[in-house]
């Protein structure tokens, strides 16, 4: 079951560049995966556990979770977990791991099994290396939080089923047989990192993330160094893409340039697997196996494996490797100083958080005053009071106006971090003089705000190069002005507040716009308004009362869906109203970006046995090709999801799919890109409409009575992109014959019609009714008014619309949920 959160994605609006880099991720599906090869040897030997495992393994410092599919053995089972428990006893982190382990038949000739992560990420929470890619078991480690749901695998492992295995946990395998415990070790290692993004194209070596957008490298790529020191990522040395890399990548002399590792080998760095033919899945990111022939300490990561060989044991190099692609770490946590408007001292604060001790003698500041092109200088960070922070401070002379610098630390097994970690290519610098330069806003905006909710919280990003003074939210309701508020700062340029609004006084279909103003703490208090232009806008939102059954041809205005980015209109080539999201949609135009664009029911439904959805639907977004949603390797894709927490957590009714799910989508979409150019120009078309049946229990995520919002999502991936999707005729659990209702359109009157400021509305019932509800809308679709009223005998009340500009309204009268009365009103 796939958990997805909550997530509003077109919405980001990004100024400026003061801040840290955003958070980056790219599939692990992208990569080719290690793979571990049976050699065919008789290679007869055991190396145990760790000494102190059985110490250790009754108090893990991980979680390890397995889930096991395409019916893995039971025997097979009781080997992994006993690996696991071993990587357990050896690594820590406080968020879980969760492994899916997979029983496959196809995975190659004398192949044992393969394993990777199934997502890497980049700039997250106290990442050491900005811009440089993590396997998501150590991101999430580092940054001490969920980043892929907790539902979603983080390695995905799997083993041949065609392999003579050993299922044995005591390391006495045959010598007919494979270790499977031992296979399991390795390949849980290259799960949690041990694998990077080198490759071979041709006569090129490259590193990559398969987009084809060179640079991108993973932090074992960083160690990767050839015999004479030279590292491989280091582009003034080797190109990317390079002849010089294919020729580095099969030298036969590539090593782990891991401080940790060297510490514990006399100083000698690693030797890695890198044959004189590149094996994608083999060379670079294995130990070489002459170096570390079977029966050894270190021959676990080693390429191939042996019959009756059995290594229960990392070994101290790749266990050294692996703390430092970030298993342990030393972090820096370093707030660049304020610029200054007058020549004065300037204080350096660093915070540090390290696994090892650190070396205090190592602890910089590195500064300059021409760009280190003449001068270089130090200052030695000293100790505070307080644990793990150390203060530096520096007097610069008079006339100075800028200082160059970057801070240093090492631990004692001389693992060396530096801020910006990119230093010394990269610097911060310290400015004197008038400051001129206003706050950079960064804010995520509100699609809408359900009444449900208790607050309405403002979230910004706010920074300046000398300081903020005040940030604050300005805002009017159906375009009268409300008193303003303030946004505090929680951390960083971290900033949030809440509307002051009551609640109880808003409606379904209010307007809010509002504005965010920050100020500077400069003499000239320089501001920023963001947006530069106009204001940002959204609608209130109520979730309706639950209902069993609900219908919809869309041809008319509605307010029953949240569209904060789909849209219930008729569209080009079509002969009536549909629900449809932009067209074309967007895409990010950035590598690791996406969009998601989202509408949901208002009308909570109520799931009846053998509950069924149907709708008519037109999907032109980009194919993903033969990858299936199940692999999360689709590309761009639309989904229908459901939610029994008013949208905290949203599960999929149906696997997501895209325009490969009909032939005649998939050949339109393809026909329509021009030569040379990524998007598809075909525009929907209503012969191409297709109906969709989905069980509302197919998923497994719901049950009978359950209640749930429906959700209807258009993911889109960083570039190529289509027309979209259209949705029509939706039909949620087939309603029985509607009823006879007591009202007619006869014994409904609004008057007069024109109007100018208000109009009268009468209701005349043959009987009471039990139930009877008043809507009106604009000619948006948004609600602007909502009465309802029980055991209705007569009805007569004067609408005021003095506030409303001239234009066309849509009146509807319903009893008991039946449509009576659908009336256009016009306003002078």
């Amino acid at each position: 079951m796939r958990k997805i959160l909550l997530t509003i994605a077109l919405a980001a609006s990004v100024l400026g560049g003061a801040f840290a880099q955003s958070l980056k991720s790219i599939s692990g599906a992208n990569v080719p995966r290690p793979v571990c090869k049976a050699s065919d040897k008789v290679e007869k030997s055991f190396v145990p556990p760790p000494a102190d495992f059985l110490l250790k393994s009754a108090n893990s410092t991980c979680d390890i979770v397995v889930t096991y599919s395409d019916n893995f053995p039971e025997e097979a089972k009781i080997a992994l977990e006993r690996a696991i428990t071993i990587w357990e006893s050896m690594i820590a982190s406080d968020i879980p791991i969760h492994l899916r382990a997979r029983w496959r038949s196809n995975l190659g000739m004398n192949v044992l099994a393969s394993c990777g992560p199934e997502t890497y990420y980049a700039n997250f929470e106290n990442a050491p290396f900005e811009g440089r890619y993590y396997p998501v078991a150590v991101a999430e480690k580092i940054a001490g939080q969920e980043l892929n749901g907790e539902s979603r695998t983080d390695i995905d492992a799997s083993f041949s089923s065609q392999i003579n295995w050993y299922y044995g946990v005591d390391g006495n395998t045959p010598v007919t047989s494979y270790d499977f415990v031992s296979i399991a070790l390795h390949e849980i290692a290259h799960g949690l990192g041990f694998t990077g993004f080198f490759g071979i194209s041709g006569n090129l070596g490259y590193y990559s993330m398969d987009y084809g957008i060179y640079g991108d490298a993973t932090t074992f790529d960083l160690l990767v160094e050839e015999a004479g020191g030279k590292q491989l990522v280091d582009e003034s040395l080797y190109a990317n893409p390079s002849s010089l890399l294919k020729s580095a990548f099969t030298s036969g002399y590539l090593y782990a340039n891991s401080p940790v590792a060297k510490k514990s080998d006399s100083g000698i760095k690693p030797r890695l697997y890198s044959p004189e033919e590149f094996n994608s899945g083999s060379s670079i990111y294995h130990l070489n196996d002459n170096t570390y022939p079977s029966g050894t300490e270190n021959s676990l990561m080693t390429h191939a494996f042996g019959r009756g060989e059995a290594i229960h044991d990392p070994g101290p190099l790749a266990m050294g490797i692996m703390e430092d692609i970030g298993w342990t770490n030393l972090f820096l946590r370093f707030s660049p100083t304020k610029d200054k408007e007058t020549v004065g001292p300037v204080d350096f604060v660093l915070s540090v958080d390290s696994y090892y001790p650190i070396d205090t003698s190592s602890l910089m500041v590195i500064y300059s005053t021409d760009n280190f092109v003449d001068t270089r200088d130090t200052l030695q960070l000293l100790p505070t009071q307080e644990n793990g922070v150390f203060i530096a401070n520096l007097e610069p002379s008079e006339g100075t106006v800028d200082i160059q610098y970057y801070v240093s630390a090492m631990d004692v097994k001389d693992r060396v971090r530096m801020a910006p970690s990119q230093a010394p290519d990269e610097f911060y610098v310290v400015h004197f003089g008038v400051d001129t330069e206003s706050p950079v806003v960064e804010h995520t905006f509100i699609p809408y705000f359900i009444l449900s909710d208790e607050h309405l919280i403002v979230q910004a990003e706010v920074d300046d190069n000398l300081g903020i003074d005040t940030v604050y939210v300005t805002y009017s309701i159906n375009d009268i002005s409300q008193p303003a508020f303030g946004l505090t700062r929680e951390s960083g340029t971290s900033y949030s507040g809440s509307f002051n609004f009551n609640a109880d006084e808003l409606r379904d279909g209010d307007l809010i716009t509002y504005s965010i103003v920050a100020k500077d703490a400069s003499n000239a208090k320089n501001t920023t308004i963001f947006p530069n232009n106009g204001s940002i806008e959204f609608l209130v939102e109520q979730i309706y009362d639950p209902v069993t059954n609900y219908t919809n041809d869309f041809n008319q205005a509605s307010s029953d869906f949240v569209l904060s980015d789909f849209r219930i209109y008729q569209a080009t080539n079509f002969e009536n109203g549909a629900l449809n999201s932009p067209h074309p949609y967007p895409s990010p135009e950035e590598d690791n970006s996406e969009y998601e664009f989202v509408t949901f029911l208002k009308y909570p439904i109520i799931i009846q046995e053998d509950g069924v959805m149907s709708f008519d639907e037109v999907v032109l977004v980009e194919p993903g090709g033969n990858d299936s949603y199940e692999e999360f390797q689709l590309w761009d894709y639309v989904i229908v999801e459901g939610s029994e927490d008013f949208g905290e957590c949203w599960y999929p009714l149906t696997d997501g799919y895209d325009s490969g799910d009909n032939d005649t989508w998939e050949d339109e979409y393809n026909d329509g890109i021009p030569r040379g150019e990524p998007d598809s120009e075909t525009l929907g078309t209503a012969e191409w409409y297709v109906n969709r049946s989905i069980s509302l229990l197919e998923s497994g995520s719901f049950s009978v009575g359950d209640t749930i919002l429906v959700r209807f999502r258009l993911y889109s991936d960083p570039f190529a992109r289509g027309w979209g999707w259209a949705i029509d005729n939706l039909i949620i659990q087939q309603p029985l014959a509607a009823k006879e209702t007591i009202l007619s359109p006869g014994n409904v009157n609004a008057y007069p019609n024109p109007f100018n400021d208000n109009f009268e509305i009468e209701v005349n019932p043959k009987a009471p009714l039990k139930e009877m509800r008043i809507e009106l809308y604009d000619m948006y679709g948004r609600s602007l008014l909502v009465i309802s009223r029980q055991n209705v005998t007569s009805y007569r009340e004067t609408i005021d619309m003095q506030k409303y500009s001239s234009g066309l309204f849509l009146l509807k009268v319903i009893e008991d949920g039946q449509p009576v009365l659908s009336k256009k009103m016009i306003k002078n």
